[in-house]
């Protein structure tokens, strides 16, 4: 594979340069971005405006319900629905330009695997600061006709060894195998179409979107440290690409189309393999044909737990972010029946849900996926009860009074994630992760891919990846699919939208723009976003609690049908104004 072709060419000169020469290369120059800019909006708009030109589908039927003898997906009808019976179709995502993509796929007839599939491939180009090709993650799918729920996890693993003297471990990389294995199960389009976007993306250049200049900026100091980052995301000036600068990724194009036309066993074990293996090599880093052929994208049964009216869906282990917010709902359900409105009571409560969730997940939840209890305990009412036992409505909860004891922990904050909904009731939400900012902050050499930092004991890995299903417990419809990011504060961030949506019936929009409160076991503070009513904060140090404010807690990404996705017109997208993300309906 060639490096990218862009050349600096020196300015400095000892006489003055001839005039007419001069204004040739001021031409030269503004005609060559000319060209470049026209040929990416070219792209843009053909991907975005004409989606029926480049798509292929399938038979519109769900292979999964299919193979299974259950309800098929509804075949599109001719004739002109109510609006308020039309199904919802919806996209949300962290990055602007993949949510667009998503759109395009949808609005195409594709299905939510195949928006999916095609916005993952897009990150990788737009934001590869969290989704590169290096990295993994998980996909939570429900589908509403056969009432199917599972989850589909592909973390990227740490290598099966680590020679001496390997100063950077890389995760072997597992996004590939997740998207093959979502688009066999509930794809209908044409696997190379859904790549094509990338491609040419990668190809042509992109917009930097302001999510991507906000992690180049906080990254750049030791990611250009490589020689190749720097080369692809800096200006000429050697500053970050900054909004709106073109980004090219030509290495990159080149390894997509070779994906498109052999397929991803060119990516594990042909030639992509190798420059991947030897790319991490010359970065000082560890990677192995043997850990590119492990890599593997597994279907689990998900984790379940009735709360309240609701049935309410997570991923297990190592993805098991959302299981916390899951108990903080529990506890905080079972515990406010005597609260009527009183909303410094509730808040109290909120936090000291909080602080005992935190605390079992402290020392039950190990970032390599082990746990040292049972789910079915972790999720069981009885337990929760027990670590309720000590709760006072009036007083903070010393440490000495807690059943568990809290623990320090770090995890890693820096994961993107996307969800969608489409027109047959299948609905996916997936998380995306490099188990740290830039991964590795090393390129594979001339692949132009990001690799994935190996999951550690230190915090490094997927175990905060939270998505969360809530299914109506008589009639389980779906009333909302989200994720949420942001490390360790992503539980308490789902947990405050859930029990704002339902126990106090807010709005999917007011519930996310409201200011959050999180309490991690440690420090003992409650951290609060601005914007917090002050009554609240009076009320919680009145009973004993520290406070400090934060810049933000967490960041969401949700639907909110309140009559399942049936009823389109009663449901409602959202993403969360503290990141740069973008949500669309399609009606």
């Amino acid at each position: 594979m060639n490096m990218n072709s862009r050349t600096n060419v020196a300015t400095t000169h000892n006489t003055p340069l001839n005039e007419n020469h001069y204004v040739y290369t001021l031409l030269l120059t503004f005609c060559t971005f000319s060209l470049k800019t026209l040929s990416s909006v070219f792209v843009i708009v053909h991907l975005f405006l004409e989606p029926v030109e480049w798509l292929q589908l399938e038979p519109s039927i769900s292979k999964a319900a299919a193979q299974e003898g259950k309800k098929t997906f509804r075949q599109p009808r001719n004739d002109v629905r109510p609006a308020e019976n039309t199904p919802f179709q919806g996209i949300i995502s962290d990055e602007p330009h993949s949510a667009l993509i998503g759109q395009s796929v949808l609005a195409a007839g594709g299905s939510a695997a195949d928006a999916a599939v095609a916005m993952a491939f897009t990150l990788s180009v737009t934001l590869p600061s969290t989704a590169s090709l290096g990295g993994g993650g998980m996909c939570l799918t429900h589908h509403s006709l056969s009432g199917r729920t599972d989850v589909l996890e592909f973390s990227a693993p740490p290598p099966t060894t680590r020679p001496e003297r390997i100063s950077r471990l890389a995760a072997a990389p597992a996004t590939l195998r997740g998207m093959i294995a979502l688009h066999e199960r509930y794809g209908r389009a044409n696997w190379q179409k859904l790549i094509e976007p990338a491609e040419k993306l990668a190809r042509f250049g992109v917009p930097v979107s302001r999510a991507l200049a906000i992690d180049l900026k906080l990254a750049a100091p030791t990611f250009f440290m490589d020689p190749q980052a720097r080369f692809i995301f800096s200006r000429t000036d050697g500053t970050p690409l900054e909004a709106g600068d073109m980004l090219q990724q030509f290495d990159l194009a080149h390894v997509l189309t070779r994906i498109r036309v052999r397929g991803i066993g060119d990516f594990y074990a042909g030639q992509i393999a190798t420059a991947l293996i030897r790319g991490a090599e010359n970065n000082g880093g560890s990677l192995k044909h043997v850990d590119l052929r492990n890599t593997a994208a597994t279907w689990k049964e998900p984790i379940s737990m009735q709360i309240g009216d609701f049935l309410v869906f997570t991923s297990p282990p190592p993805t098991a972010g959302a299981l916390t917010a899951m108990q903080i709902w529990s506890m905080f359900v079972d515990n406010s029946g005597h609260l009527a409105p009183n909303q410094i009571e509730r808040t109290h409560l909120f936090v000291e849900s909080s602080i005992r969730a935190f605390s079992v997940r402290s020392m039950a939840l190990r970032s390599d996926g082990y746990t040292t209890m049972p789910i079915n305990k972790l999720t069981s009412r009885e337990y929760l009860a027990i670590l309720m036992s000590s709760y006072n409505p009036n007083k903070r909860t010393t440490e000495n009074q807690l059943t568990v004891q809290p623990q320090e922990r770090h995890e890693n904050p820096s994961a993107t994630s996307f969800v969608v909904a489409d027109k047959d009731g299948l609905a996916i939400a997936c998380l995306l992760s490099l188990h740290n900012l830039f991964g590795l902050g090393r390129i594979a050499g001339d692949t132009g891919i990001v690799l994935a930092a190996a999951p550690n004991q230190n915090g490094l890995g997927p175990q905060s990846l939270s998505p969360i299903l809530v299914l109506n417990r008589s009639s389980h419809e779906l009333r909302m699919i989200a994720t949420a990011t942001g490390g360790t504060a992503a539980p308490s961030a789902l947990a405050w939208v859930t029990h704002k949506i339902f126990l106090e019936n807010l709005t999917l929009d007011n519930s996310i723009n409201m200011p959050r409160l999180h309490h991690g076991g440690i420090p003992d503070q409650v951290l609060f976003e601005p914007g917090t009513p002050e009554e609240w904060l009076t009320g919680l140090k009145r009973r004993g609690h520290k406070v400090s404010q934060v810049g933000t807690i967490g960041r969401i990404n949700a639907f909110h049908c309140e009559m399942g996705l049936e009823v389109g017109s009663r449901c409602h997208q959202s993403s969360d104004p503290r990141g740069e993300g973008l949500a669309l309906r399609l009606d």
